[in-house]
């Protein structure tokens, strides 16, 4: 059992629906179970107010995931947030032939 790495993609917009660019998303996320959230780091929305950031979890279980606006001087503070994602351990396969 190991570490797993899953992206985390939010996209802000506006009330008119387009994308909003060069705002700062925040990205948290916690094991289900668990009540304190772990920073997974930041990153700035593009000209489609898209940002992301690669988190890597310790072990397979089941996650909550969050992006956050702060808001600003123009735009209201907004939250997303992912509940119960299932992050699986990754598996390998291997087959023998034998002959007869």
């Amino acid at each position: 059992m190991g570490s797993r790495q899953v992206k985390l993609t939010a996209v802000l917009k506006d009330s008119a629906g387009s994308g909003i660019s060069g705002k700062t998303i925040s990205f948290a996320y916690k094991a289900s179970s668990a009540t304190t959230w772990t920073s997974a780091g930041t990153a700035t929305t593009d000209t489609t107010g898209t940002a992301s950031v690669t988190v890597t979890v310790t072990a397979p279980g089941t996650y909550d995931f969050q992006a956050s606006f702060a808001g600003d001087d123009l735009y209201d503070a907004s939250t997303a947030t992912v509940t119960s994602y299932v992050v699986k351990d990754k598996t390998s396969i291997t087959l023998t032939v034998t002959p007869l």
